[in-house]
């Protein structure tokens, strides 16, 4: 017969460690490693703190010159816009001083000019470049006798002379445009219809 008289309590372990002090150990441990997470946590919440802080001291201070400059670079993109409109239509004009200087050499001396009117339309150019189209009438009188022949002198000339042949596209004579002068029975009006070349906006 074998009787136990060491109470379960009073046992002693096989490891040199007795488990109560290991449980202590472990449970300290994760008690520092808890500890040390939040230490570690706290320390880069203020580091991002401080770097928000320094970054919105640094926004104060460039802030407005950021602002300024935005302001300043808005403002120039609308002048060069309109720079570049004001340079669109320096392009596309058309000397009319040498225009009406070719017309005086280019007018038959039986030819009296009694209107001239110009007009002009804004068309969309190719790859979305607008230009302007010029058309000139010009209105007048002549001999009846040589009233064709004179028409077409002038017509020819304004095809033909230095300073239309680089513009004028072409020159037309309008269906009806040879009528009898109300003021004189010996003279014909006529008119005249010039189609300049598109001038582009670049």
């Amino acid at each position: 017969m074998h009787i136990n008289l060491i109470l379960d309590t009073e046992a002693r372990s096989a490891s040199p460690v007795p488990l109560n002090v290991l449980i202590r150990i472990i449970a300290g441990a994760l008690v520092m490693l808890v500890l040390l997470a939040l230490f570690s946590f706290y320390s880069s919440y203020r580091g991002v703190q401080q770097e928000v802080n320094f970054a919105k001291d640094d926004w104060r201070k460039t802030g407005p010159k950021y602002e300024a400059a935005i302001h300043r670079r808005t403002e120039l993109a609308q002048k060069n816009a309109i720079l570049k409109e004001i340079g669109g239509w320096r392009a596309s004009r058309l000397e009319w001083g040498r225009q009406l200087e070719g017309l005086r050499t280019a007018m038959p001396d039986p030819i009296q000019l009694t209107e001239l009117r110009v007009s002009q339309v804004v068309l969309a150019g190719s790859n979305n470049v607008p230009a302007r189209a010029f058309e000139m009438r010009l209105s007048g009188r002549t001999p009846a006798a040589q009233a064709e022949e004179n028409v077409n002198d002038l017509r020819q000339a304004l095809l033909s002379k230095p300073a239309f042949t680089q513009c004028v596209e072409a020159v037309t004579i309008p269906a009806g445009a040879f009528r009898q002068d109300p003021q004189g029975k010996n003279d014909r009006v006529f008119e005249l219809v010039c189609k300049y070349a598109q001038r582009r906006f670049e």
